[in-house]
């Protein structure tokens, strides 16, 4: 997280919002690997003050099927693509500010509070966050700015 920058420490006393909340997930992946998430609270933000829009594009089942198809008859090539921390890289607006408490086990400065700088797993603007800077970056052709896992080549 702090490799990524996703936050700042401020006083609480400068926050114009009240902090929301986090929690750690861990799982085990299917290899054996361990994994740890750290998820805002992101069901405490109020529309209107924490945040103005959260409208991401998702595919429709229809579509998906539709390019499937396409794929089989046309004898295309096709290659799957996995974002590793797709919503560490989502962009929040300027007006969007939000505050966070500090995670749980991190060593924490008495009065201070985590300003968000990039979206968390669990905001409500986490998926509209990562599409915008998605889009960014396509439009720059400029990859290097998302980390992406080795694709893998289906079929």
């Amino acid at each position: 997280m702090i490799k990524r920058d996703v936050w700042d420490k401020i006083p609480i006393e400068k926050a114009t919002k009240k902090p929301i909340g986090n929690r750690w997930i861990f799982e085990i992946k299917r290899d054996g690997r361990n994994r740890a998430r750290l998820v805002g609270k992101g069901y405490s933000q109020i529309p209107g003050v924490d945040f103005t829009d959260n409208f991401a594009p998702v595919v429709h089942d229809s579509t998906l099927r539709l390019v499937l198809v396409l794929w089989l008859v046309l004898e295309l090539s096709v290659v799957q693509v996995d974002v590793e921390t797709a919503f560490l890289e989502g962009i929040l607006d300027e007006d969007e500010v939000v505050y966070m408490d500090y995670p749980k086990g991190m060593k924490q400065k008495e009065g201070y509070c985590l300003r968000l700088k990039k979206t968390l797993y669990g905001l409500v603007q986490a998926a509209r966050g990562f599409w915008k800077r998605f889009v960014s970056v396509v439009t720059n052709e400029d990859l290097s700015l998302i980390h992406i896992s080795e694709p893998t080549r289906l079929l």
